[in-house]
């Protein structure tokens, strides 16, 4: 089976979503109620407002949504690709993400950017088993990720790679991603089967640059 090559600056970014899971949850106070909450909601939350010019989002972009952040606020950012990127700032935390009606799962979201606000958000899901309450269970594709979120109000414009040509188990896609009331930006889907477990990860792209730098899997 053809391994998943994505180039060490951007695997590093797209993987730290599933890394920073464990360390966050350690710092989850104990006794505090998960409230679940749409991805979609959470994605459309830190799109920017239709008609508002900004240079970054604020920090405080998804402060309504049931989030636990490892830190009370955003830290100095570390590891060379945010050096490289300028970022100086990032900020990680969990949620209880729904895709659809039977989707239930842990995810993660990591922040980077700088004083002016934010520069990147992205979403992880570290496995797309689902477990039924009464036991049993089965794996979400991409696909039906996909599928939720457009019944769920929000739109994709095919802006880089392709459904066709990206692989089942591993591959890239970048879409123009839009929720009502909200400004249009790019959307890197990312997604591996290490051990065959699925992982994937949604990162919104503010800048047109940072979505060049997707390397397709097709080629």
């Amino acid at each position: 089976m053809r391994r998943l090559h994505v180039p060490p600056l951007m695997r590093t970014v797209a993987l730290l979503f599933v890394v920073t899971s464990s360390a966050t949850a350690q710092r989850t106070p104990k006794g505090r109620k998960t409230v679940p909450v749409r991805l979609s909601t959470v994605i459309a939350a830190f799109l920017a407002d239709s008609g508002v010019p900004t240079r970054g989002l604020p920090w405080t972009t998804g402060a309504s949504l049931p989030i636990t952040w490892a830190t009370p606020n955003a830290e100095p950012a570390t590891g060379e690709y945010a050096r490289r990127k300028g970022w100086t700032l990032s900020w990680s935390g969990t949620f209880t993400g729904t895709i659809g009606d039977t989707v239930v799962l842990p995810m993660t979201v990591q922040a980077y950017g700088g004083p002016q606000g934010l520069a990147r958000a992205g979403f992880g899901i570290a496995s797309l088993e689902v477990t039924n309450k009464g036991g049993g269970g089965f794996f979400a594709t991409r696909e039906m990720v996909e599928t939720a979120l457009r019944n769920e109000g929000l739109t994709f414009q095919p802006l880089r790679c392709s459904r066709d040509k990206e692989g089942a188990s591993y591959g890239n896609l970048v879409d123009a991603v839009k929720a009502p009331g909200k400004t249009a930006s790019g959307l890197w889907w990312m997604w591996q089967s290490p051990q065959q477990m699925m992982e994937l990860s949604l990162t919104i792209l503010y800048r047109r640059v940072d979505m060049a730098e997707v390397e397709c899997q097709s080629g």
